[in-house]
Formats: C-alpha cells, structure tokens, sequence
C-alpha cells in the first residue's frame, strides 16, 4: 500500500538556527501528529545531506513515538561527497535543491510536498489534504506566515505550540502579482518552496527542482511552478486559515541575497529605461544577465541574475514551449544504495 501524500524535507545537524536539531524533531513531531489525527496515511520523508562527521544524525535525535497508525517517518543519509561535487560546497553545507529530490525520487506518495524543516501546519491545511480530494492536474498552494516565535514556545506541547503560532502576529507572504513585462503567467511563487503539493507523476516528469551546479538554488521553486504549469496543471490556491508558519530568523532565503551592479549595467538602464521604458530594460537584463545576485556567506559564487536565471525560461513557457527538464535521468541520486532509516512505520507500511 502506497501513503497519500508524501511531505518531503532536509536537515543536517550544523545549528543552521539556533538550537536547531531540537526543534527539528519538534516540526517532525508536531507534523507527525497532525497527520495521525486526521487519519491521513503519510509520509514524512527526511534527507540527512551531507551530515558533519563529528555529530549525530537528525535522524536519530528524532523524538516521537516509536509507532503509529497512519504515518512513517523515514530518512535517506547523502554522503559528504555528493555535496562536495557543487560550486562553491566549502561554504555551505547544503544544497536545498538536491536534498528534496533525493527525497521527492523516493517517496511514496501520491501526491508530493516539499516542506521546510522548520515550518508548520495549521490544522485547516492538513485537514484540508485529509479530505483525499486531490487532482493529479492540479498543484495546490497556500500562503506562508512568518513569525517572531518565543523561544519558550518550541517546549510548549503540539497543540499549544500551533495555537500560539495561531495567536501571533504574522508577516503574509501572500500573492504578488509579477511586472507586465516580464509576460508570465498568473502564478503565486511567493514563497512556493515552503508548500507546492502536486501529483508524484508531474514531479517525476519534471524531474523535481532544476539542476543547479552551484549551491544557491535560486528561483528553482519557482522554475517547477511555472515549468508545471507548462505542462498543464492548473494551479489552486487555498485560502486562510489554511496556512504554513515559519518561525522568523536571520537566514531567511531573500534576507540574504543582493543584487550586485557594474557602473557599466547601471549606466545602460538608464539609457534604455529613458529610450524604451522597463520593458526594453528587461530584455537588457535577460540578454546581458544582470544584475547578478550574492548570497551571503557564499563569497565564491556569484548567482545569474533572476531575469536570466527564471524570467526567460518561464517567459518562453508561458508563449507555448515546453519545458526540458535539466537534471539527469537518474536524478535524485536514483542510482546510489543511500543509507535508509526507518524511525517509524505505519499500520499501513508493510516491508
């Protein structure tokens, strides 16, 4: 028997945050219990990557009850030489993309979700999957909030730890309506990493999120919503209370990235926003690929700009091509023996 749904995400313990291997198997757990209560089959799908010699595993720090009715909590260790392979890996310890494909490759689900390790659900998102009404041509959205969380709140128990995100004041990464110019369609990317569920078929067709050779992973959340809807899924949108909370902290993904300008690209779109207007600007930016983009704490790797990097390929989805997927066959790492764990298995997981 196959889960439902498969909720797919990554760690490595290396105090990413601040206390970080704790409040891992605080999510893992609180979502674990979530799951059991709506009587949903699940699966929770960790990708130790590139783990520091010198610590335990996540995996077995997990503290959650050793068995359950509807949900397995397993996991799949990539060895340091994996991670080794990416430009710029002496300076970052994780690659996001890779992590959640070696897990999307191997889930079960019928329906797939990559998640964050430190967001959480409120209880109308999950029981809005419990419903089991979920169309394979459809990939399912829903806003996620950003919280200041108390630190006293991570030792609260599941249910008070949720209402007390429930109760707090929130930042909205709501819907953003993307510039005229850039001529996509109509999506909500905003935050589209933290929950983008779609059928297992459409991520295997898209061979999960785009190579990237670097460690940066930019705008590849973005690159699988538009490429799916290339392909023709719909997109639906969930509304409140119906929400993912992510407790706010310094290594926020767009806290950390700046564009870098030459005196040269500043120069040219002055000109060509006074002779053309944004729109000539724009095609400047994606013919040229500026500006390029830092990320903080990799200084060796300068990013391609967004306009080269996401605004072209989904530009030319949105006019009818269709798109190429760029990881390999065996993407996902399909082709290595990785060291599986099993912390839990359901009622319904039969080896």
């Amino acid at each position: 028997m196959k889960p439902y749904v498969s909720f797919v995400t990554f760690g490595r313990n290396d105090d990413y945050t601040p206390d970080y291997a704790r409040r891992f198997s605080k999510v893992v757990a609180c979502l674990a219990e979530q799951l059991e209560r709506a009587h949903l089959d699940a699966e929770i799908v960790v990708t130790e990557w590139n783990p520091p010699p010198d610590r335990p595993l996540l995996l077995d720090t997990l503290d959650l009850p050793a068995s359950g009715d509807f949900v397995t909590v397993k996991g799949y260790v990539v060895d340091p030489r994996f991670h080794a392979r990416f430009e710029g890996a002496h300076e970052r310890g994780m690659h996001a993309g890779e992590s959640w494909n070696v897990g999307i490759r191997r889930a079960r689900g019928r329906f797939i979700t990559p998640k964050a390790s430190d967001t959480f659900f409120s209880p109308q998102a999950i029981d809005r999957i419990a419903r089991r009404d979920l169309q394979a041509d459809t990939m399912y959205r829903l806003d996620r909030h950003d919280v200041a969380m108390p630190a006293a709140l991570w030792s609260a128990d599941n249910d008070a730890l949720v209402s007390g995100l429930e109760s707090l004041p929130a930042e909205p990464n709501a819907y953003l309506r993307q510039v005229d110019w850039w001529r996509l369609r109509d999506l909500h990317t905003n935050a589209c990493g933290d929950f983008l569920l779609m059928g297992a078929d459409a991520w295997h067709r898209l061979r999960g999120h785009p190579l990237d050779r670097s460690i940066l992973m930019l705008d590849g959340d973005s690159l699988v919503l538009h490429a799916a809807a290339a392909l023709g899924l719909r997109e639906c949108r969930w509304a409140a209370p119906a929400r993912i909370y992510k407790p706010a902290h310094a290594n926020l993904n767009n806290a950390r990235i700046t564009a870098t300008w030459q005196p040269w690209q500043k120069a040219l779109e002055a000109v060509l926003k006074r002779i053309g207007g944004p729109a000539l600007a724009h095609r400047a930016r994606m013919a040229f690929d500026y500006p390029r983009r830092k990320v903080r704490g990799v200084d060796s790797v300068l990013g391609p700009s967004i306009e080269r990097n996401f605004v072209a390929p989904a530009s030319r989805w949105a006019r009818g091509a269709l798109p190429v997927p760029t990881q390999p066959a065996n993407w996902g790492l399909a082709d290595e023996a990785l060291e599986e764990r099993i912390v839990r298995r359901a009622a319904w997981d039969t080896p």
